[in-house]
C-alpha cells in the first residue's frame, strides 16, 4: 500500500493565532516563541519562516492581521490629529503660494504687453 502525503493547510486566523502566540511568548520570555509554537501547534520551522518572509499571499495576510489586532486606537487617533493639523498648515501655505503665483502671472502679462 502506497503512503499518501497529506499537507495541512492553515487558515489566516490560525496563522494569526500562531504569530500572536509567538509575539506574546517572546514578550514574556525574551525569546523562544517560535520553538514553543512549533511544539504547541505542530507546525514546522520552515512553514513559519515562509509565512514571515511572505512567500505566500496568505502568510502576508496573516502577518498583517496579527499586527492589526494589537494597534492602539488612542495612538491612532492622536496621530490622525497631528496629520490633520499638518495638512491644514500645508493647505494654508499652498493657498498663499497660489495667490503669489497669480500676482506674478499678472505682472508678467503687464510687462509683456
Amino acid at each position: 500500500m502506497a503512503k499518501t502525503n497529506t499537507t495541512k493547510r492553515y487558515t489566516d486566523e490560525q496563522k494569526a493565532e500562531i504569530f500572536a502566540f509567538i509575539e506574546k511568548y517572546n514578550e514574556e520570555n525574551g525569546r523562544g516563541g517560535q520553538t514553543a509554537a512549533i511544539k504547541k501547534f505542530k507546525v514546522t520551522a520552515l512553514t513559519i519562516y515562509n509565512w514571515r518572509k511572505g512567500s505566500s499571499k496568505r502568510g502576508k495576510a496573516a502577518v498583517k492581521q496579527a499586527k492589526k489586532k494589537f494597534r492602539n486606537p488612542s495612538k491612532l487617533i492622536e496621530r490622525l490629529h497631528i496629520v490633520t493639523k499638518e495638512i491644514d498648515k500645508a493647505e494654508t501655505a499652498l493657498s498663499k503660494l497660489q495667490a503669489e503665483a497669480k500676482v506674478l502671472r499678472k505682472e508678467i502679462r503687464l510687462a509683456i504687453d
